[in-house]
């Protein structure tokens, strides 16, 4: 069986070299010509480096998303595009995909699956959508070479659910999708497939995570432990401010948390993944546009319409926007 990856980032990479050193056919979907010449320059092959070893994973397949000529159809599909890249990406997919498809979204923020959704197939049965919460710290060193830092001792490093539609509700007993499978039975990847409920409070969480760590540490331009480095004040009391309007947004989502155990939940992130670098500043470095629109943007979304003051979270919003207009 094989399985697609849209999106060749530190995620989309990070998935596509563990499953095809599990020994799965795995094809790499690419933005242009441009693209897949580079990657057969490095001859098919990404680089994974991990505990001090570096491998190259090599003999992947890929081709082009733009190549209309190919209507081979897609059966299992891991998207790991940037939430803001997703749509464009995908719709040129769109007409390989069907009912019986399976879709794996591993992005960080909330409010793509609904986008899809009412985008692509608003009057039609979609593929089976399922959305990844991913605790993995990865980091881009270059094109298609990663360094995994942490998630891999991680026993709820990623969380996998399926997302409700009208068309496809979901069931207790329903059989998960084959890949989805193979990718719980490696064990670096710590995978479980779980209710939808239980995934929805965790992107929740990881929302959090990613709006606290990721926008001041884009802020300060630092690692992420720089954000709490020697105790620092400052930028532990910006992600106390993040997390406090965050919490009001949706305190109502989850049930028996509090500021406190989400703080304590940020803090102990920026641990863990303290040498590896957001997403969102790599990208900022790389001078391309972020995700903050899908992060604290989500949350200044959702806060406006029910009359929470966010001026925390629209301020990480207005300077990383800023950022990206320098460039």
């Amino acid at each position: 069986m094989g399985i697609h990856i849209l999106g060749t980032g530190a995620v989309g990479c990070h998935i596509a070299a563990t499953l095809k050193a599990n020994r799965n056919k795995v094809t790499l979907l690419l933005r242009s010509q441009d693209h897949l010449k580079e990657f057969k320059n490095r001859n098919n092959s990404i680089t994974y480096r991990c505990e001090g070893q570096t491998n190259v994973v090599p003999e992947f397949d890929a081709s082009v998303t733009t190549d209309t000529s190919d209507r081979s159809p897609i059966q299992s599909l891991v998207v790991a595009t940037k939430t803001n890249h997703t749509l464009k990406a995908l719709e040129p997919m769109a007409s390989r995909l069907s009912p019986t498809s399976s879709i794996l979204l591993m992005q960080n923020g909330m409010g793509v699956a609904e986008e899809l959704m009412k985008s692509l197939w608003k009057n039609t049965t979609p593929p089976k959508i399922y959305v990844g919460v991913n605790r993995h710290a990865i980091e881009r060193i270059a094109p298609y070479d990663i360094h995994h830092h942490s998630g891999y001792n991680d026993t709820d490093a990623l969380r996998i659910g399926r997302f409700p539609t009208t068309y496809h509700t979901e069931q207790s007993t329903e059989e998960v999708p084959e890949f989805l499978q193979k990718m719980v039975d490696i064990p670096k990847l710590q995978t479980a497939v779980l209710p939808w409920e239980e995934i929805r409070v965790r992107i929740y969480k990881k929302l959090f995570v990613n709006s606290c760590i990721n926008g001041v540490a884009s802020v300060l331009n630092t690692k992420n432990i720089g954000v709490i480095k020697d105790g620092n004040p400052g930028g532990i009391a910006m992600m106390r401010s993040i997390c406090e309007e965050g919490y009001e947004v949706f305190k109502d989502e989850m049930p028996g948390e509090t500021v406190e155990s989400l703080m304590e939940m940020v803090l102990r992130t920026n641990v863990e993944a303290g040498e590896n670098v957001s997403s969102t500043l790599q990208d900022i470095r790389a001078k391309r546009l972020t995700e903050v629109d899908y992060l604290n943007g989500y949350i200044v979304k959702i806060g406006q319409q029910k009359g929470i003051n966010v001026k925390s979270n629209q301020a990480i919003v207005n300077f990383i926007h800023a950022r990206e207009v320098l460039y």
